[in-house]
């Protein structure tokens, strides 16, 4: 926790110095969405990073997590999916938020394979996340 609060200040002072800059919009954007805080300026700002680099599966994986924790699922969707058919989307957290997206859909058995896609990422990289797995691990217990 302490290191997201630094993480935090630190992005909120570049954002201070470079309120234009996508990848500070994008980074301090999805640190408030991930907390579940300040959602509507984490939105203006994910979708400011969007406008900047509309590829960007980052980009695209933060809006979709913000517009999840705003609870507009079936608006995060598109952006999620088209985040995993990136190559740089091939990533454990994305397919996570797509997973969970899925669920709110009660799309299931793709909330399933997002999730059993996710573990085999996360448990594949080179410093694997051990939260994210036993999260991950719970969910398809769960199903």
């Amino acid at each position: 926790k302490g290191e997201m609060r630094k993480g935090e200040e630190i992005l909120e002072q570049i954002f201070k110095e470079q309120p234009d800059d996508p990848g500070v919009n994008n980074d301090l954007g999805y640190l408030y969405a991930d907390q579940g805080k300040n959602l509507e300026q984490a939105e203006e700002m994910i979708r400011k990073a969007l406008k900047a680099d509309p590829e960007n599966a980052a980009f695209l994986d933060s809006i979709g997590w913000v517009l999840y924790k705003r609870e507009k699922f079936q608006e995060a969707l598109p952006h999620l999916e088209k985040a995993v058919g990136k190559e740089t989307g091939q990533d454990a957290t994305i397919y996570d938020h797509l997973g969970d997206v899925y669920q709110k859909l009660k799309q299931i058995e793709k909330a399933t394979e997002s999730w059993t896609k996710a573990l085999k990422l996360a448990e594949q990289d080179a410093t694997p996340n051990k939260k994210l797995i036993e999260q991950l691990k719970g969910k398809l217990g769960d199903k």
